[in-house]
């Protein structure tokens, strides 16, 4: 019944029906990869991958962001220093500006 509708529908001339059975099984066999669409050990080992990619890349990213606010907090911390030392920088100019006027009308 099944040669009859494929010879109905023109496949007699197709090659794959004059191809031995070992043959047909050959090829069956090196494209069945891509025809099995649902194997499913694969998706759930390719799931536990992913997974185990996402949680390192999880915890890189929480490494990064530790290590950014150390370095945000250590920047803020020379910036206040920096601040700092502008304010006696001028303190001490300002003083040395007064006491050389000083010296000069005496």
């Amino acid at each position: 019944m099944e040669r009859h509708s494929e010879y109905f529908i023109g496949h007699y001339v197709s090659t794959y029906w004059r191809k031995k059975d070992s043959e047909k099984a050959e090829i069956f066999r090196k494209i069945e990869p891509y025809l099995t669409f649902l194997n499913v050990h694969q998706l759930e080992r390719q799931g536990a991958d992913i997974q185990t990619k996402v949680e390192e890349l999880e915890e890189l990213n929480q490494s990064l962001r530790q290590r950014d606010k150390v370095k945000d907090d250590a920047i803020t911390q020379l910036s206040d220093q920096l601040v700092a030392l502008s304010v006696r920088l001028q303190d001490i100019e300002r003083r040395q500006g007064s006491g050389l006027a000083a010296g000069i009308t005496a």
